[in-house]
C-alpha cells in the first residue's frame, strides 16, 4: 500500500463522525469517547494555534471563576484539565503500578466529550454536520 498524506482537521473530523455515528447506534461508549476525545483534542490544538480560545479553554475560565465566587479562590487551570481528561485518558493508557479499572459514567463522558469535540469543530468552521445537529437538538430539546 502506498504512504499518503493526510490532513489532521479531516481526520479529526473522521474520527468525530465516527464517535457520533456509534453514539446514535447505541455503539460502545468507550470507543465513542476515545474517538471524540482524539478529534477534540486535535480541533482544540488548531484553535490554540489559531489564537483562539478551545472548549477546554472555556470550561478552565469557567470553573476558575465559579470557584472564586463560590470558594474564595480560584482553581488551577492544570486541575480543571486533569479532571476534564481523566476518562478520555484512562481510556487510553495503562500506567504500570495503576488502577485496573475506571470508575465513570460512560454515557454522561461520551456526551461531555462529544461536546467540546463539536464546540471545537464550531469554532473553527461556524459551521456544523448533520450528525453534530442531530446529536445536539437530542441533547438539548428535551
Amino acid at each position: 500500500m502506498a504512504i499518503a498524506e493526510f490532513n489532521k482537521f479531516d481526520i479529526a473530523v473522521s474520527q468525530l463522525e465516527t464517535a457520533l455515528g456509534l453514539y446514535f447506534d447505541g455503539g460502545d461508549r468507550f470507543s465513542v469517547i476515545t474517538l471524540a476525545g482524539a478529534a477534540e483534542e486535535i480541533l482544540g490544538k488548531e484553535l490554540q494555534s489559531r489564537g483562539q480560545d478551545n472548549a477546554l479553554d472555556t470550561d478552565k475560565a469557567a470553573t476558575s471563576a465559579i470557584a472564586k465566587a463560590l470558594l474564595g479562590r480560584p482553581v488551577s487551570p492544570e486541575a480543571v484539565v486533569k479532571l476534564a481528561n481523566r476518562v478520555r485518558n484512562e481510556l487510553k493508557h495503562m500506567d504500570p503500578g495503576g488502577s485496573k479499572t475506571v470508575s465513570m459514567d460512560p454515557e454522561d463522558e461520551a456526551n461531555a466529550i462529544l461536546d467540546r469535540a463539536i464546540l471545537n469543530y464550531w469554532r473553527l468552521t461556524e459551521d456544523e454536520t448533520p450528525s453534530m445537529a442531530r446529536f445536539l437538538r437530542e441533547r438539548y430539546s428535551g
